[in-house]
């Protein structure tokens, strides 16, 4: 039978030791691998990379790349966007927290509905004109009335003015859906609260006509509509009102004959 020599348990110790120290050092190190990968190799989230803010931004302004940024949701918002070109130069309809993904439903397509720059022109369609009408605390429903917004309009007269007799006084919703371009005169800033004198909306000529006539005949006031009645914002010519041409002129017959103010 084989032996070992005096010198085979010492050395065979010294093996064991150090490959006791080994697998210790190498469970150490995985350990502490474990531990760190979380921070060497954070996980990346789960979902789609949708548009949203990357800062506050405020309702009324015009949307920046740097508002931006791209951040994994899930769920998918529904009317989200993938691509921060998308929204770039869109305007904030309401105030749109930072992480807050961007929708279509908070945005308008139409910047200068909701910029207070000093822009050089209005965006007025084909065939529609930019008009001007008085409004005060009381008439413009105490100032809420905001650019983007869109109104209606209640008209007040004497039915005397009409040649109606006996006269009595009639009120009529005379226009619906008006798009308010801006508050107030150029040089004051757009989204603001104050209340202003003025308000610039958007009509037809041949409607233009009729509005002058009603603003110089009877008293009226106005009523801020839900924006979920808003309808489309127009970008061709009215069928009924084609060009600026086509306004030939209002009297109290014509008036009369389209909303009936002399009938009970």
């Amino acid at each position: 039978m084989a032996t070992s020599g005096p010198g085979g348990r010492p050395r065979r110790s010294r093996q064991y030791i150090i490959i006791g120290t080994v697998l210790a050092v190498i469970a150490f190190l995985a350990a502490a691998g474990l531990a760190s990968a979380p921070y060497l190799f954070p996980a990346s989230p789960l979902g789609t990379k949708v548009v949203v803010a990357k800062t506050n931004i405020p309702a009324r302004t015009r949307i920046t790349a740097a508002d931006l940024t791209l951040s994994a949701v899930n769920p998918v918002p529904p009317e989200s966007f993938t691509n921060i070109s998308a929204v770039v130069g869109k305007g904030a309809r309401v105030d749109i927290p930072a992480g807050e993904p961007v929708t279509t439903n908070i945005i308008a397509s139409a910047p200068d509905l909701v910029s207070s720059s000093d822009v050089t022109y209005l965006p007025i369609p084909q065939g529609y004109v930019a008009a001007a009408i008085p409004t005060s605390e009381q008439a413009g429903v105490a100032g809420y009335v905001q650019v983007g917004d869109r109104i209606s309009i209640l008209a007040s007269l004497n039915t005397q003015v009409l040649g109606a007799s006996p006269a009595v006084l009639a009120v009529r919703t005379v226009f619906r859906d008006l798009m308010v371009l801006r508050v107030g005169p150029a040089t004051t800033a757009q989204g603001t609260s104050q209340v202003s004198t003025s308000l610039t909306v958007l009509m037809t000529a041949c409607d233009s006509e009729y509005m002058f006539w009603l603003i110089n005949n009877a008293t009226l006031k106005y009523e801020l509509e839900s924006y979920q009645d808003y309808g489309a914002t127009p970008t061709r010519p009215d069928p009924s009102c084609d060009s600026v041409l086509a306004a030939k002129g209002v009297g109290p017959a014509a008036v009369n004959k389209r909303w009936s103010f002399t009938t009970p």
